[in-house]
């Protein structure tokens, strides 16, 4: 970090529904978090996927009614991710797999607790239609 610079926990953080236009950003973000953390699934070396891949992806959860991806983004930079990921059938559509990620040089600041709960609060209701608000 840059000193004078301001940090993630100074400046708003706004949490948004991802974007075509995010699949490049988040796949850098997503490949920072491997490296970074032990806890993500993958090691460094195991993410191929490629931007176009990602945009895929993130087109298709969009479309469906039980998975959404939430990210993280203060002054234009995507520091952290939220994604659900439901069921396709009758039976597992309502429990989702959750992800988050937040890159450490933006963590200690307090925002992610003060902001992914109001933003997944549709995540943990009955009608999984409340997850994809778009």
């Amino acid at each position: 970090m840059v000193e004078g610079e301001p940090t993630v926990a100074s400046v708003d953080v706004r949490i948004r529904p991802a974007v075509h236009a995010d699949a490049a950003p988040l796949l850098d973000l997503k490949r920072l978090l491997d490296q970074e953390s032990r806890f993500m699934l993958l090691e460094p070396d195991e993410r191929t996927a490629s931007v176009e891949e990602v945009a895929s992806e993130l087109h298709a959860m969009s479309a469906a009614p039980n998975c959404t991806v939430l990210v993280a983004e203060p002054a234009g930079k995507l520091v952290g991710y939220v994604e659900a990921n439901g069921g396709r059938f009758r039976r597992n559509r309502v429990p989702a797999d959750v992800v988050i990620g937040v890159a450490a040089a933006a963590s200690g600041g307090g925002w992610a607790a003060r902001s992914w709960p109001g933003s997944c609060a549709g995540l943990a209701a009955p009608d999984c239609a409340a997850w994809n608000s778009r």
